[in-house]
């Protein structure tokens, strides 16, 4: 994965298109020390079957990603790919995964939107969204405004702003909070109470 900012490739797709078949697709995921500027990436936090989660839009990656931990917890049981995706590291290290999500309910700007996710341990993102998703929805993403433009045909143009490091996160998703107590940090459980006074007539 890649954190520059970068332009889907046009023209014809050269070589053998059955030895192409045949290996496995490649793509680059960035591990939890080699994602720590806000300012490189488009980001925010959307309900994922119906939990909300940390999702990274990267033009860079070409596939859809979510972590491990968070892959259990979906309402879509996992499949076999068809053929396994290999997947590199920044640092060069590379490794084959062969489950995938499918039809997973993504709530974006009010609109919910479906998606593949291929179980990854190594992410810090809860959910990346690479070029393939992005293509298909007819999005572009514009990396010096921090916006993703979704001018999808017979629908309503809508665009989604990322949180950037001027932009704190002011809440904590339950797969940030679950990674939060693994590492020992404290967790509270607050019930919250506000009694409502009835106005004398």
């Amino acid at each position: 994965m890649s954190k520059q900012c970068t332009r889907p490739k046009t023209g014809g797709q050269g070589g053998n298109r059955a030895q192409q078949q045949r290996a496995p697709a490649r793509t680059y995921a960035m591990t939890a020390d080699e994602v720590e500027n806000p300012n490189d990436v488009v980001i925010g936090i959307f309900p994922v079957c119906s939990k909300s989660v940390y999702v990274l839009f990267d033009t860079g990656a070409m596939h859809y990603f979510v972590y491990l931990s968070f892959a259990r917890c979906l309402s879509t049981p996992s499949q076999d790919l068809e053929i396994g995706l290999a997947v590199e590291t920044q640092s060069g290290n590379t490794f084959v995964v062969d489950k995938v999500h499918k039809s997973c309910d993504l709530i974006l700007c009010d609109r919910m939107m479906l998606v593949d996710l291929v179980p990854l341990a190594i992410l810090k993102f809860d959910v990346i969204q690479g070029m393939d998703w992005l293509s298909t929805n007819h999005a572009s993403v514009d990396c010096f405004k921090k916006e993703v433009r979704f001018p999808i045909p017979e629908q309503l143009e809508f665009v989604f702003r990322s949180m950037g490091a001027s932009e704190p996160l002011k809440i904590v998703s339950s797969m940030q909070a679950k990674r939060l107590l693994e590492r020992g940090c404290e967790g509270y459980l607050a019930y919250v109470w506000i009694p409502i006074k009835r106005r004398s007539r």
